[in-house]
């Protein structure tokens, strides 16, 4: 194809900015979960009744093709070329090639004229064919062309952007403001302005304690749709309860092993949720050690969480004497920023109660909450059991399922393991449960769709998977991760509570 025209903003010195903001930012994962949940059912409309299908990419950076095998079965043309040079190039040749699919992602920056590009890139569209691009409403309201609109919710972290020592935070600042030196492209009035408008008006702070925290750096599962799915699950599948009955089981005893002695105790939660467990842990505490003071910091991604969270803690009277440090950001983006900021707090107690699938590096993870920990302390570690019914379904479907916020299935059979190979001591507690999943094998239940969504992690199960997997994920569901009695399929969602010693 043609020679280079015009270079994108990607090239030399910038292209390493853009890999560090690709890193710090999340946005890649925030765009394939919204690719996820809406391209679906757009695909199955571009495509119906169509015999082949032809995609064009426009600004489409690094794709790893040759280490993806199913795409090595797609026929690649490659035009190392702007976007406005190969719109000329086509225009030339006057053989246009029509597509059925064509994306621009974060690229519409760079055109010289806006409105000419969206209409020549929608002139290729064929039959029922998309264009999908950001930031262009006013101008296809302007062109008169239809359009839908997602939000694909995103924030990251540039905290470090206020540190003038930080190397983080210059090549952040560098790849925001598009220079290869932050410092050095402007006045001090003017970077001083731009930081303010950075902080002020650009982002949010979420104060915690004595300090200002991070604004959020990477959601949870638990946001948006997905919080109303998780408290559906949980008023269905009796799971708070079966934790609870553990925790009022272990936990005196542990807890008067780990304050003896002490004149204040810490607490820290990571993955809270909606503060419901921690709300009866810390009164359990309370009425343990009634003349200690205690202390709770809690570490959670999901925003509304953490504001119901709040809001429970209001109506409780004893909870309303425990100061809270609010942490609203990700457990490995808590990791970065105590290492940052190299104050680290110890604690008596932290739990992470089945957040821990949701870690990248989970020997990191553990390790580095179990140094946290001060003399005689505990981190408690609540997930599904080896051989559960989330076991069973989850590995048998790794490649189907593993693919959004969960990237990596664990059970306690892969905790255990690692904490062996990290040579920490442990002691293991067994939390029978099982729920009621026999709607979902009625198709027209509405009960029984929205126990597969979020069994499944997905928006509309049905919708998801081609019916092949759906039949064999039911299957399993009935025959390998269930027991059958009085009528009843009842899932096997048995737990394990690891306490780590410190």
């Amino acid at each position: 194809m043609a020679a280079n025209g015009k270079q994108t903003c990607y090239e030399g010195r910038i292209l390493q900015n853009y890999q560090v903001y690709l890193e710090q930012s999340g946005l890649h994962k925030r765009i394939l979960q919204g690719v996820h949940h809406i391209l679906l059912e757009e695909f199955k409309r571009i495509g119906a009744g169509k015999s082949s299908l032809d995609v064009l990419g426009v600004g489409s950076g690094g794709a790893l093709i040759a280490k993806t095998a199913n795409l090595q079965n797609i026929s690649f043309a490659w035009h190392l070329m702007n976007s406005e040079d190969y719109e000329r190039q086509v225009k030339a040749k006057g053989d246009m090639k029509t597509f059925d699919f064509i994306h621009m992602i974060q690229m519409i920056y760079y055109v010289d004229n806006l409105a000419d590009t969206i209409k020549f890139y929608h002139s290729l569209l064929k039959n029922n064919g998309i264009v999908a691009a950001k930031e262009v409403i006013t101008c296809l309201k302007s062109l008169g062309l239809k359009y839908e609109e997602h939000a694909i919710p995103n924030a990251f972290d540039i905290s470090e952007c206020f540190n003038p020592n930080s190397q983080i935070g210059e090549h952040q600042l560098n790849f925001i403001t598009s220079k290869d030196h932050f410092y050095q492209s402007f006045t001090p009035e003017i970077r001083a302005g731009m930081l303010d408008v950075l902080r002020t008006k650009c982002s949010t702070e979420k104060e915690g304690g004595e300090s200002v925290m991070a604004a959020e750096a990477k959601q949870t599962c638990y946001e948006g749709s997905c919080v109303q799915s998780f408290q559906f699950y949980l008023e269905h599948s009796g799971e708070h309860e079966a934790i609870m009955q553990c925790v009022h089981n272990v936990l005196p005893g542990e807890f008067q092993r780990i304050g003896a002695g002490k004149s204040s105790l810490d607490v820290l939660g990571v993955g809270s949720g909606g503060g419901e467990m921690d709300s009866q842990m810390l009164t359990l505490l309370q009425s343990t050690f009634p003349a200690v003071p205690i202390s709770a910091d809690i570490v959670e991604g999901s925003s509304k969480l953490t504001d119901n969270f709040k809001a429970s803690v209001a109506k409780i009277a004893n909870l309303q004497k425990i100061p809270f440090g609010w942490h609203i950001m990700h457990s490995e983006d808590y990791e970065k920023q105590v290492k940052a900021k190299g104050d680290v707090k110890k604690f008596d107690f932290i739990h992470m109660i089945q957040m821990i699938y949701y870690v990248d590096n989970l020997a990191g993870t553990i390790k580095f909450f179990q140094s946290l920990l001060k003399n005689n302390g505990r981190l408690m570690i609540i997930i599904e059991a080896a051989n559960s019914g989330w076991d069973t379904l989850w590995k048998t479907y790794k490649k189907d399922l593993c693919v959004d916020t969960i990237t990596e299935y664990r059970s306690s059979g892969e905790i255990i393991a690692c904490l062996k190979s990290l040579g920490l001591k442990y002691d293991e507690h067994t939390i029978p449960n099982s729920f009621d999943i026999s709607e979902c094998f009625t198709p027209s239940s509405q009960l029984g769709q929205r126990l597969l969504n979020f069994m499944t992690a997905k928006d509309h199960f049905e919708q998801s998977f081609t019916p092949e997997i759906r039949a064999g994920m039911l299957d399993l569901l009935r025959n390998n991760c269930s027991t059958e009695k009085d009528g009843k399929v009842l899932f096997n969602s048995t737990l394990k509570c690891i306490l780590v010693h410190a």
